[in-house]
């Protein structure tokens, strides 16, 4: 038994130098007379061959070899051994001499076939070496392919501890090694290494016992290692259990029908209450190559790789997402080894690979595959406008006919309760980027749109859009004007020509409104929203050269995120425009006086506010 410890113990066989390299060239000069022997029947083995390589695999470098020369040579080599090598008109007989003796190779003769391997040492005896220090508190030891009866009487006599082992493992195998140990470490190092458990059952006694397997002396477990209710739950607690035993164990106890088609030989500890017969058998088989299946009833278990793997195939119908979106998101760890591919017709993903793999996508796509809100956004785009107009002055001159007289006083009255209760919100709205309705009555919005008859509110549009939990809903509204664009193009050069072509080409001023909401589990709504809007702007020119000309362009935009209750309403504005108009005229220099200004002169002021609001409720649908 070879075996590797920590704290500076190592196991393994230790072969003199002197005695390995005289049974290696015993080995070569028996593969030389072959070889020799095999060229005086067989010419091909004495063929000159050429060869140059690089960093090549030797197992492929042999069989082109006899593949070239008609030779059978079987070849049982690990593909991670290569060579680099020029040889010019070598025999093939040396070169395959050359191989064995450079590479470490072993050649066996059956006839006129070769069989190449990796070359082995030969075993050698056991080995036993105990060196303790002078205060024997510390140790150095090597023991290689020894009883373990052997070993613990060298040990007990060198340091003064016993050791005590069952007579069962008198005849124990152990190999092990260290260098100035203590005692108690040294105990621990040569059982842990050789699969065996120690423990200090006296002052200066050590046990040397075989691990716990939950296994009896028939090497089927007992009653107590495996427990299974009523119900098919499964207990165990089995430290270094046998997998290839435990599997078999349990289906014949559970009265399950079941085919194994590998053998499965390896260990594991186990401890699991109350657990269901597939759940231990995913945990059991995790990170190993053996994988499991059901089909008809029977327990199929095999192969996790390989041409003869064990697959699984099943349908997996999604129950509210849409299958197109979800196959793009499931992350590549998982998916390795699955095969993926989208059933449109049933909304459903076929997959295809082992069952685990199978099983950890089937348990992604069930954590995500969860109803999506739905979510209706009612929006008012309001455009507030407030304007004010003086004008002061005397206007004196001569007429061609006599004037009437007429006219009104007084400013007039014009009262809108609703217009005003609307205008002070937005006037306190002024100058903040977002504010918070709550929850507002359904005729909030039927008042809004009966203002449109007062003059001071515009209501742009009033859409009512519905999206997706996490998706953009967009809203777009606009105007498009066309100029014409003139190319003049000359032609020759002796008598040229004068053409002029043009084409018509468009402008767009577009309101648009981008709404992106996001519900959390206790229905708030947290809504990205971006607004752009353009508008044209009037030409002041008469020319009529500029008749054509592109027509001017204003932009407003703002970007926000709020966060509001299902149901509730939020108010977004703070987009203004202001205009201010002061114009007089009158006679020169007298009009600039305070008061004979308003008498030889007329004055007007003007002043156009117009604010931009936008009213949004998102109402959760489902």
């Amino acid at each position: 038994m070879t075996a590797q410890a920590a704290s500076g113990v190592t196991g393994g066989l230790h072969i003199p130098e002197e005695q390995g390299q005289e049974d290696r060239a015993e080995e070569l000069e028996a593969i030389r007379t072959a070889l020799d022997s095999l060229a005086a029947r067989n010419s091909s083995y004495s063929k000159p061959i050429d060869i140059s390589v690089t960093d090549f695999s030797i197992a492929e470098l042999v069989r082109n070899i006899a593949i070239a020369n008609g030779l059978s040579i079987d070849i049982s080599l690990g593909r991670t051994k290569r060579i680099t090598c020029n040889m010019d008109g070598i025999p093939v007989k040396d070169a395959l001499f050359f191989l064995c003796k450079e590479k470490s190779l072993s050649a066996e003769f059956t006839g006129d076939i070769i069989t190449l391997t990796d070359y082995s040492p030969p075993p050698v005896g056991p080995v036993m070496s105990v060196t303790p220090d002078s205060t024997k508190t510390s140790v150095s030891f090597a023991f290689s392919g020894c009883r373990l009866d052997e070993a613990a009487k060298m040990l007990s006599d060198s340091t003064g501890y016993n050791i005590l082992i069952p007579a069962e493992m008198a005849g124990t195998t152990i190999s092990a090694y260290g260098i100035s140990m203590k005692f108690n470490e040294a105990i621990a190092s040569i059982a842990s290494v050789n699969g065996l458990s120690s423990r200090m059952t006296g002052p200066r006694t050590w046990s040397i016992f075989q691990k716990r397997s939950g296994r009896n002396q028939d090497g089927i477990f007992s009653e107590s290692s495996i427990e299974i209710d009523s119900t098919g739950l499964i207990t165990a607690k089995m430290p270094d259990g046998n997998i290839g035993r435990i599997i078999p164990e349990v289906l014949g106890r559970l009265g399950k029908n079941y085919f194994i088609s590998e053998d499965i030989d390896f260990t594991a500890d186990i401890d699991v209450n109350h657990v269901p017969l597939d759940t231990m058998l995913n945990m059991l088989l995790a990170g190993s190559p053996v994988t499991w299946r059901k089909e008809s009833g029977v327990y199929m278990i095999g192969n996790r790789n390989g041409e003869n793997r064990l697959a699984d195939v099943s349908l997996f119908q999604m129950k509210f997402r849409a299958v197109d979106e979800i196959s793009g998101i499931i992350p590549e760890e998982i998916r390795q080894g699955v095969q993926i591919q989208v059933f449109p017709d049933l909304n459903s993903l076929v997959l295809c690979g082992e069952v685990l793999a199978v099983g950890r996508v089937t348990e992604f796509l069930e954590t995500v595959d969860r109803s999506v809100p739905l979510i209706s956004i009612d929006v008012i785009i309001v455009d507030a406008t407030k304007t004010t107009s003086r004008s002061i002055g005397l206007g004196l001159g001569v007429g061609t006919a006599p004037a009437a007289t007429g006219g009104t006083v007084g400013p007039g009255i014009d009262v809108t309760l609703n217009a005003e209760s609307i205008n002070d919100i937005l006037s306190s709205f002024n100058g903040f980027g977002s504010l918070n309705l709550g929850h507002v009555t359904q005729n909030f919005f039927a008042n809004l749109q009966f203002l449109e008859d007062a003059g001071k509110i515009t209501l742009r549009s009033t859409p009512k859009l519905a999206t997706l939990n996490g998706h953009k809903a967009v809203l777009k509204s606009g105007e498009i004007r066309y100029y014409k664009e003139s190319q003049v193009n000359i032609i020759g050069t002796q008598n040229p020509m004068q053409s002029e072509s043009y084409i018509w080409k468009d402008v767009e001023a577009n309101f648009i409104l981008d709404m992106t909401p996001y519900v959390s589990l206790d229905t708030t709504i947290t809504l990205k929203i971006s607004l752009s809007q353009d508008e044209f702007t009037e030409s002041t020119s008469t020319s009529k050269k500029d008749e054509y000309a592109p027509p001017g362009l204003t932009r407003r935009s703002f970007n926000s995120i709020v966060k509001v209750k299902n149901g509730e309403t939020v108010l977004l504005g703070g987009i203004e425009k202001n205009l201010t108009d002061d114009s007089s005229r009158g006679l020169p220099f007298i009009a600039r006086v305070p008061v004979l200004r308003h008498i030889f002169g007329n004055s007007r002021r003007t002043r156009n506010d117009q604010t931009l609001n936008v009213f949004i409720r998102p109402t959760v649908i489902m």
